[in-house]
């Protein structure tokens, strides 16, 4: 299948080994509970002010980021708020923040290698695998925001044989992408499975 994904860095048409669906996940209780990351941001991180400068501990990118997932009942109205500035991304619901997730945005070196703020809504692109010879780089459990599998959050980047690039993966809080967002392997999952076709996308400074 020749896809093209750009905005991590994945400009090429390349072939894929991914699963690209029109996916509507389904919202079955999936709680991760008793996983606790090193850095445990918790649910709260947003209302106490927190940011991404005072988080100094290595994140774990094979744990969920902020303990136990949140259980989502169907239709429920979440959306996605991502801060550049905290390098999180909050899974909300109105105001209320019910998940706080450790994120790689755009280095914003180059003008290539931005993340893109402003409004977008979760297109139909998704998959669970993507590598990009060109860049030698791929990941898990992508799911697209802006230009239709251009700009995705993803997990932390992998090399061919799907191991992480720990030099990648050991920047998480930190700008790290060319302009996808970087998550843990189990946040990505996480969203791939359980965040919805059209759930709105926040992205600010």
């Amino acid at each position: 299948m020749n896809v093209l994904i750009k905005g991590c860095g994945i400009i090429a048409a390349l072939f894929l080994s991914l699963t690209l669906t029109s996916y509507m996940p389904s919202f079955q209780a999936n709680s991760a509970s008793g996983h606790t990351d090193k850095v445990n941001v918790g649910r709260s991180e947003q209302e106490n002010g927190q940011t991404s400068k005072q988080e100094a501990i290595p994140v774990n990118w094979d744990k969920p980021s902020g303990g136990s997932y949140p259980v989502l009942t169907q239709n429920e109205p979440v959306w996605i708020d991502v801060s550049i500035k905290n390098q999180r991304v909050y899974i909300k619901k109105g105001s209320q923040t019910l998940y706080t997730m450790i994120a790689s945005t755009g280095k914003d070196t180059e003008p290539d290698m931005t993340t893109p703020t402003g409004t977008y809504y979760i297109q139909a692109e998704r998959g669970k695998w993507f590598y990009s010879p060109k860049y030698k780089e791929g990941a898990k459990y992508w799911v697209s925001w802006k230009n239709h599998g251009e700009f995705l959050f993803h997990s932390v980047p992998m090399d061919e044989n799907k191991r992480i690039l720990t030099a990648d993966a050991q920047r998480l809080g930190e700008k790290d992408s060319h302009g996808c967002i970087h998550l843990t392997v189990p946040d990505a999952k996480w969203i791939y499975e359980h965040i919805p076709y059209n759930t709105k996308v926040v992205i600010h400074s």
